[in-house]
């Protein structure tokens, strides 16, 4: 290792000393704790901004190392394109693959505090982009959204998926044009995310770019008669902080959330219950998956602390 890397280390290996108690302890910390446990959890049809928060249906199961392509290549043969033989578990239910499987690419830049709430509360705020490879003429190809995570204390049933409009622009003449990620969502939009921050008691001008993690996602889908139902998501990403690293293989199986709200508590049961289904025979072919309700914000932070624990001193100071 470098002179000048071990310099660095033990630099801030003293400042972390000097700030840490503050850190853990929770001192100084703004959050009230309660981000988004006043949004509505009834069902509604999707849109944007609080009035139109979404229960995120997802489970997501880490995958082991070197296993992500056969995980998706598994689903894919399984499901993609063909009808798919449930009458025994769900008589009367007619279930078949999309033809359709999709590669896309996005781009998640992730925005905290200085005292990293969003993070200790199982929270994240993001600018995305995407693209998708395999159908560069998709609706969504090339779409920007700023988006939240949720997560009412204790309750990752109810994580909540909160979405935002981005519309770039020039001006630079109030202070939400000059802040990294307000000033990226549409203006009629502003005032509904600064405000789920500042119900929680955490100001929203505070928040500051983290980390940029790059994923690569490849999709099947699953139908219930002509309309979409379930999703299969496998995801592989990364992100760095110096030398730091934090990476994520896993697979997310999640309700598509237009045909769950439409649906009646019978349909919307049966459907909970395929999902559930599915992630069995998934598990009993890839053993070594596991589930984690922690958020891929999380899972690559988690992981770049471990490696680097001054991390949240150099966010309180300023430096990343």
């Amino acid at each position: 290792m470098s002179k000048v890397k071990l310099t660095i280390i033990a630099l801030f290996s003293l400042a972390t000393i000097a700030l840490g108690w503050s850190y853990y302890s929770g001192e100084g910390n703004q959050a009230a704790s309660t981000l988004g446990s006043d949004i509505d959890q009834a069902p509604h049809t999707g849109g944007l901004g609080s009035d139109s928060a979404r229960i995120d249906s997802q489970i997501t199961l880490k995958i082991p190392e070197g296993q992500g392509d056969a995980v998706y290549q598994y689903l894919k043969n399984k499901y993609a394109g063909q009808p798919i033989d449930m009458r025994d578990q769900f008589p009367g239910v007619n279930l078949y693959g999309q033809a359709m499987s999709d590669v896309s690419v996005f781009t998640d830049k992730y925005f905290d505090t200085p005292n990293l709430d969003l993070y200790k509360g199982k929270n994240s705020a993001r600018h995305r982009s995407r693209i998708n490879t395999t159908h560069p003429d998709d609706r969504k190809s090339g779409r920007e959204l700023v988006q939240m995570k949720v997560t009412p204390p204790g309750r990752f049933d109810l994580r909540n998926e909160l979405k935002y409009d981005v519309k770039h622009s020039d001006k630079y003449t109030t202070a939400d044009d000059q802040h990294p990620l307000i000033r990226l969502i549409k203006g009629e939009q502003r005032s509904d995310f600064k405000d789920v921050f500042t119900s929680a008691g955490i100001d929203p001008y505070i928040l500051r770019h983290v980390f940029t993690i790059t994923q690569t996602r490849s999709r099947v889908y699953v139908n219930w008669d002509n309309k979409s139902m379930l999703s299969f998501s496998v995801d592989q990403g990364s992100a760095g902080i110096w030398w730091g690293e934090g990476r994520f293989t896993s697979v997310d199986v999640g309700l598509v959330e237009n045909t769950y709200t439409e649906a009646d508590e019978a349909k919307r049961k049966t459907m909970w219950e395929i999902r559930d289904a599915m992630i069995k025979d998934l598990v009993e072919h890839f053993p070594g998956l596991t589930v984690n309700s922690d958020s891929k914000y999380s899972i690559v932070l988690n992981q770049l602390i471990n490696q680097m624990a001054f991390i949240p001193t150099l966010m309180k100071l300023g430096i990343i």
